[in-house]
């Protein structure tokens, strides 16, 4: 990606940000939360080593920081 768009959100994001908006209570909330944190945390790891599994949009190796980013 050479312009400035971020990429697609993570496979599941979506629906699961639907699911926070509609938890009936906070113990339903915080397990959504971790689910996100979960998922987040496999795509920036995935991200990070350059292994993206299947499903991830490969844009995200673009938006590392510029002292992550290897020299071309």
């Amino acid at each position: 990606m050479s312009d400035d768009r971020l990429p697609d959100p993570p496979p599941g994001w979506l629906a699961l940000q639907e699911k926070a908006r509609t938890a009936k209570d906070a113990k339903e909330l915080s397990a959504i939360i971790d689910e996100m944190n979960a998922l987040l945390s496999t795509y920036e790891k995935a991200a990070g080593d350059g292994h993206l599994p299947d499903g991830l949009p490969s844009g995200i190796q673009d938006h590392k920081p510029a002292s992550k980013r290897r020299p071309k």
